[in-house]
């Protein structure tokens, strides 16, 4: 008898009609990480939103402690990257007043720049504070415009179309949202603008 009433039972959970909502959310930001502002979340953004493979603060720390080990002395490997990436310039044409330096090898980028590409106004931008100190006590007294902020790639505080050029020289391998920060870069873009990256992958 217990196992026709747990027979039926099991019958009758099958037969119960399942509702199934639809949630729409609309991102306050650009990356395709998701935020923690939204509360109602399905079970797959839930679990794909807590993946991180990267830990940014860890990394912050890491980025203050090369900028202190780097004072006095030049990476071979991070200059022949960086020469590599900014000689792309050279086959450029057109000319980029303002351009954007992301995280990575801003101090290489920086002193290997050499009026390639016709800038004008260059932003410098990384997660350390220590870094971008480095970057303003090691430039160069030359014409260009240099700006220095604090700031994440994977939240780009850059507003819409309002960069010629975008360079990125080993940095952006270590966001967690790769994709998010790749949109973020072309948004950020005036039309016609050009994106420089050098990303260390397999």
């Amino acid at each position: 008898m217990r196992r026709i009433t747990s027979l039926y039972r099991r019958i009758v959970l099958l037969k119960s009609p399942t509702k199934q909502t639809h949630t729409f959310l609309t991102s306050l930001s650009f990356s395709t990480d998701g935020g923690d502002e939204f509360q109602q979340k399905s079970s797959f953004q839930q679990k794909s939103s807590k993946v991180k493979i990267f830990d940014r603060d860890l990394k912050r720390a890491h980025r203050d402690r090369a900028a202190w080990l780097s004072r006095h002395k030049n990476d071979t490997f991070i200059d022949a990257v960086a020469e590599n990436l900014l000689d792309r310039l050279e086959d450029c044409k057109k000319s980029f007043p303002s351009a954007l330096c992301l995280g990575g090898s801003l101090r290489a980028v920086q002193r290997l720049l050499r009026a390639r590409g016709g800038i004008e106004k260059l932003i410098m931008m990384d997660t350390s504070h220590d870094m971008i100190k480095s970057c303003r006590d090691n430039a160069q007294e030359d014409s260009l415009e240099t700006s220095y902020i604090v700031g994440d790639e994977e939240f780009l505080p850059i507003k819409e179309s309002s960069v010629d050029l975008i360079i990125s020289s080993l940095g952006l391998h270590w966001t967690n949202d790769l994709p998010g920060s790749m949109i973020q870069c072309k948004l950020a873009l005036k039309p016609d603008g050009f994106f420089l990256a050098a990303i260390l992958g397999s």
